[in-house]
């Protein structure tokens, strides 16, 4: 008798899946960042600051540490301020 794994012969499942992996194992605080950084790609710079109390600097520091890490939410993770 074989025994298949669940994403046996399906094309892109464990690619799939590691994304989703790495997304539940991103801090809550990553992904509200993310979530007000897609805000400020729709919506706009002064719609953003006005909706989450952002400073424009703070924007382009979290739009630069995604860059730099590739588009991985886990880079937007808040940081020791010590």
């Amino acid at each position: 008798m074989q025994v298949h794994h669940a994403g046996y012969r399906i094309r892109g499942f464990y690619r799939i899946a590691a994304l989703g992996h790495l997304w539940a194992m991103t801090p809550k605080d990553a992904q509200r960042r993310l979530h007000i950084l897609r805000f400020w790609d729709t919506h706009g710079l002064e719609a953003t600051q006005d909706a989450f109390d952002v400073s424009r600097r703070t924007l382009y520091r979290w739009k630069q540490a995604l860059r730099e890490q590739g588009g991985n939410p886990a880079a937007l993770a808040a940081r020791s301020c010590a």
